[in-house]
């Protein structure tokens, strides 16, 4: 017996160092969602994440239609939602309609809304600098937006970009009865060093309202988004350079 059982711990030994190890998944993925709401046919499309791909895009467009709200209500509603997303790369269209036909009474708003998310992890190199010499890089988190609303209307957009611990979110919105908040650039600043391996990530929300009735009284609206969050690399310490996993090369975003 005590021959056997040394056999069988030889045959499991060998067999662990023949067996392949297990090679490890990819770190960088893409996610895209669509959604409307707040009409006949609304919907969602969901997509992500989608790890070791680069891009993905995400629709939800049902076709306008006349519809009856409490049998007798007479509205008139349409939505569509887009979201594009690439590594580094984000940008959606979102756009929403309420108008009364014959109607005193009325739901909320159509909604459109858009999430668009990347991830990726990098090695900070350098050919010249010495493993731990603290380097300083810097991108830019760099939302834009181009819209047009009428009558009840509402948008918004947040552009999200972390690298490491550190972070910038620029934010966009308009409404009928607010003053713009105009789109912005902000630079994200990475303290690391050479060697050092971080993360980095990106994500656009946007969505549009259009509402049927306000006190007023105020009837009907029309919203349309086209947004977009890039996240290039601007500036980094001189002899350095980033090895992305996913072979993407955000410096040249700029």
């Amino acid at each position: 017996m005590h021959i056997l059982t040394i056999f069988a711990a030889v045959c499991l030994s060998l067999l662990a160092v023949a067996a392949p190890a297990h090679a490890q998944g990819p770190n960088y993925s893409v996610t895209a969602h669509a959604v409307t709401g707040g009409t006949p046919g609304a919907g969602a499309s969901y997509l992500g994440p989608l790890m070791g791909q680069t891009s993905v895009d995400a629709q939800h467009d049902p076709a306008g239609v006349t519809w009856a709200h409490y049998y007798t209500q007479i509205l008139y509603s349409d939505a569509g939602a887009f979201a594009w997303t690439d590594l580094g790369s984000l940008s959606s269209h979102v756009s929403a309609e309420a108008q009364r036909v014959d109607a005193t009474n009325f739901p909320g708003a159509v909604s459109a809304n858009t999430t668009n998310r990347f991830q990726d992890r990098f090695v900070v190199a350098s050919d010249t600098l010495p493993k731990n010499t603290p380097v300083t890089l810097t991108f830019r988190a760099a939302l834009s937006v181009e819209w047009d609303g009428s009558g009840l209307y509402d948008g918004r957009a947040a552009c999200n970009v972390q690298v490491g611990a550190s972070s910038a979110t620029p934010k966009w919105s308009a409404a009928w009865n607010k003053a713009e908040v105009e789109a912005e650039s902000l630079l994200v600043v990475v303290k690391t060093t050479v060697g050092a391996t971080l993360w980095i990530s990106g994500r656009l929300d946007t969505s549009a309202y259009a509402s049927f009735m306000a006190p007023g009284p105020l009837y009907g609206g029309e919203m349309a988004i086209d947004a977009s969050c890039q996240t290039p690399l601007v500036d980094a310490t001189p002899g350095v350079h980033l090895v992305t996993e996913s072979g993407f090369d955000y410096a040249t975003l700029q």
